[in-house]
């Protein structure tokens, strides 16, 4: 007989996922890498392939990241998400589909793993750190910096215990 698993109580992200989206956009869904403010280019109306679109034409232009939307995803990794979801590219890049792939993102990085008590809170957060470079990577040498600390682009925006406490409100269902 096998042992069942815990799942995380998708309800209980949400502190974290507040947390996240502060550091990295304030909040704004339609945040784009340099501009946490946009209120011009519209991503939540926009499909999931006109926004890999606009990421591709960015990144031409000569901008230095693709990242997008509430959670600053990136193109590699919208396009590793739309493999794993096996998601339409027509679908709406809307609150909705941002708020599910950045669940996504946490379950992929160990929030399952985490409660079901296989990783700890501090290797939970240093693996989201790797996700998102406004998170200090807690463990290491300089544990309050970006794990992206020096790319030039990169730094970490709020402190561990910060991170440690919101992963503190994670919870199986």
């Amino acid at each position: 007989m096998s042992e069942r698993r815990l799942a995380a109580d998708p309800a209980s992200y949400s502190p974290l996922l507040q947390l996240i989206s502060q550091a990295e956009s304030k909040g704004n869904y339609n945040a784009h890498f340099g501009n946490a403010s946009n209120t011009t280019v519209k991503f939540t109306d926009m499909s999931i392939a006109e926004v890999r679109e606009w990421q591709a034409k960015f990144v031409r232009e000569g901008n230095a990241s693709s990242a997008v939307g509430k959670y600053q995803i990136i193109n590699t990794t919208l396009d590793g998400l739309i493999q794993e979801l096996d998601l339409d590219l027509a679908q709406k890049f809307d609150e909705s589909t941002q708020d599910r792939l950045a669940i996504a993102l946490l379950e992929r990085r160990g929030s399952v793993q985490y409660v079901n008590q296989e990783i700890n809170n501090r290797e939970f957060a240093a693996n989201l750190a790797q996700e998102w470079a406004a998170l200090p990577k807690i463990v290491g040498e300089n544990p309050e910096s970006s794990y992206y600390a020096g790319d030039g682009l990169n730094k970490s925006l709020i402190n561990s215990s910060q991170v440690l406490r919101a992963i503190g409100n994670i919870r199986a269902k």
